[in-house]
């Protein structure tokens, strides 16, 4: 084959190959984590981290759940009030957990999230647009403001890198708290009605089965930043 003809029968298997490949969906996260015990209904709590979105992602979830989420500017509020700053990342959670116990809150969900940024090709379409991608891991843990026992904690990480950050938020966030409840497995794997896209983070009580191995991450990336909040 000449090589012209080479070159051009290269770039389009290229494409017909790449074309497959997008960052539009976000695949199935590995998780893990435990309980020791799950908030009765009507459990009023508190949901304090630095990313709105994932704070606002938890409080759907447990709202749905049945937990009663006092909202973070009455916690404010009271800070305020004791002339206790919980402003930015320096507080300490022992002065959340107490404002948190002054509000009537027994729960306090502490949200951490970790954000790598990427500026990648995506060819889903057959031709190269430089697109902005993410990977993420989510870790959430629910303290009792009376005894400071972790009462039950989950994290997600993104196994693949995604496109939509407030869809790879809410999903992460979602697979976090299932296995921290028990509803699905720890691991690689869960049931396709376990946080569906676009479900508003509803589950089914049903666990996955057996964990497999995590997927290896994408190499599609041309630079890389990361942020912890």
């Amino acid at each position: 084959m000449k090589p012209a003809n080479l070159f051009l029968y290269l770039s389009i298997l290229f494409l017909a190959t790449a074309g497959c490949h997008g960052y539009a969906f976000v695949e199935t996260p590995t998780t893990d984590g435990f309980h020791s015990k799950l908030p009765a209904p009507y459990t009023r709590a508190v949901v304090w981290g630095g990313r709105p979105d994932t704070v606002q992602s938890a409080s759907t979830w447990l709202l749905k759940k049945g937990i009663l989420v006092v909202d973070q500017t009455k916690v404010l509020q009271a800070a305020a009030d004791q002339k206790v700053s919980l402003t930015g990342y320096q507080y300490l959670e022992t002065d959340v957990l107490r404002m948190a116990k002054l509000v009537g809150a027994r729960l306090v969900v502490f949200s951490n999230a970790e954000i790598g940024t990427w500026e990648a090709l995506d060819w889903s379409t057959g031709f190269p647009h430089s697109q902005r991608v993410y990977s993420a891991t989510i870790a959430l843990r629910a303290v009792d403001v009376n005894t400071g026992e972790i009462e039950w904690s989950g994290k997600a990480q993104s196994t693949e890198r995604f496109g939509n950050i407030e869809e790879g938020i809410s999903l992460l966030t979602c697979h976090a708290l299932a296995t921290a409840w028990g509803i699905r497995n720890p691991g690689a794997v869960a049931p396709e009605n376990i946080c569906p896209p676009g479900s508003g983070l509803m589950t089914s009580e049903v666990t996955s089965s057996k964990p497999l191995a995590t997927p290896a991450a994408s190499s599609r990336d041309s630079s890389t930043s990361s942020t912890n909040y």
